[in-house]
């Protein structure tokens, strides 16, 4: 009888927890997903421009040095993204939101995203 007692008291206060609440030192939706769209575009940049002029070895440093520019752009730290990716990790409605929000920009921009690059023509050269 002790342990269901116990059991109904921590499961009360487990309902009575706000889950939607979002600790001060985890990075707040809205701009995890900013961030989760710029480190996409700058591994799809990777993959597609890097991964065919470089070694193995210079791949993985040359992608390192651009995660850390896009941590530079948005403030952040390795660390406090690896953090705040942990916990949203763990909160799948909120991991649901952000890369629903994420899909839905790409669906949004499809156009502009998959759009074919023009190919490049020599110069015209006009002789006289």
């Amino acid at each position: 009888m002790k342990h269901l007692i116990i059991f109904y008291i921590v499961a009360s206060l487990a309902a009575c927890t706000d889950r939607s609440s979002i600790p001060n030192n985890i990075i707040p939706p809205d701009s995890m997903q900013k961030i989760l769209k710029d480190i996409i575009i700058a591994d799809a940049y990777s993959d597609q421009y890097i991964s065919k002029d470089t070694l193995q070895r210079d791949k993985r440093k040359a992608n390192d040095e651009l995660m850390e520019r896009v941590f530079k752009l948005h403030k952040i730290t390795r660390e406090e993204f690896k953090e705040s990716l942990s916990f949203y990790e763990s909160r799948p409605d909120l991991n649901k939101m952000i890369f629903d929000s994420l899909a839905a920009y790409a669906n949004q921009h499809r156009s502009e995203l998959y759009a074919p690059k023009p190919a490049a023509r020599p110069g015209r050269v006009i002789l006289k």
